[in-house]
């Protein structure tokens, strides 16, 4: 148990700085049926944990509309991307089992932030790299409470197995005290019997002797 539990602390310190690993690159992506230009983030985890981490994420900055893994919002409030609303586009999608990646659109008075050159890019790189940080974080939190979880369902079984024990123990005790009551008391009847045989045998004696040549 010890070395499974170390095994998993060690898995979770590994997926933790991968997870924290920051990557931002310039891309393209369809969504609904439409061609967008943004940054996109790679991280290592898993698809279904990073579509949750995003919404959460993304509702800092306005009213999030979509399904899972796209989602948009019309009038984001993005100060540092832009004193004016900026229309935010994004998608999450999966790279591997472990790993997965935000696709981040975002357009300001009709134009993409996609290059370095433009207004608001490292600003809008900075909103990826802080999403970063904060899906590992919860991340950390995610794996951590597996771990405890499993050691709780390991401990709680321990106290199972315990009780059941004890019970069986206290069942086989009881059975015992009443095999011992059966003992003393199948003692007390082997002595009262006996001397019924005695006094019985005392009797057929004497009732030999009142035959002449009986044996």
């Amino acid at each position: 148990m010890i070395f499974r539990t170390t095994s998993i602390l060690f898995v979770i310190v590994m997926s933790i700085a991968s997870a924290s690993a920051q990557s931002v690159y310039q891309g393209k992506e369809t969504i609904d049926k439409k061609e967008v230009s943004g940054l996109t983030l790679s991280q290592s985890i898993p698809e279904k944990h990073l579509i949750t981490y995003w919404e959460s994420y993304l509702e800092k900055f306005g009213k999030v509309k979509g399904k899972k893994g796209t989602n948009t919002i019309d009038k984001a409030s993005i100060p540092a991307v832009s004193p004016n609303p900026v229309q935010v586009t994004s998608l999450v999608g999966s790279v591997s089992k472990t790993a997965s990646r935000v696709f981040l659109s975002l357009n300001v008075d009709g134009s993409y932030i996609t290059n370095g050159s433009d207004s608001g890019y490292k600003a809008a790189e900075t909103v990826l790299k802080d999403f970063s940080n904060y899906a590992a974080a919860r991340e950390e939190v995610r794996l951590a409470d597996d771990v405890f979880s499993v050691a709780e369902k390991s401990h709680q079984k321990l106290q199972r197995d315990i009780e059941d024990k004890t019970k069986e123990i206290e069942k086989t005790e009881k059975k015992l005290n009443e095999l011992r009551s059966e003992v003393e008391k199948g003692k007390a009847d082997s002595q009262t019997s006996l001397l019924d045989l005695q006094n019985k045998q005392k009797a057929l004696e004497a009732a030999k002797t009142k035959v002449p040549g009986l044996k």
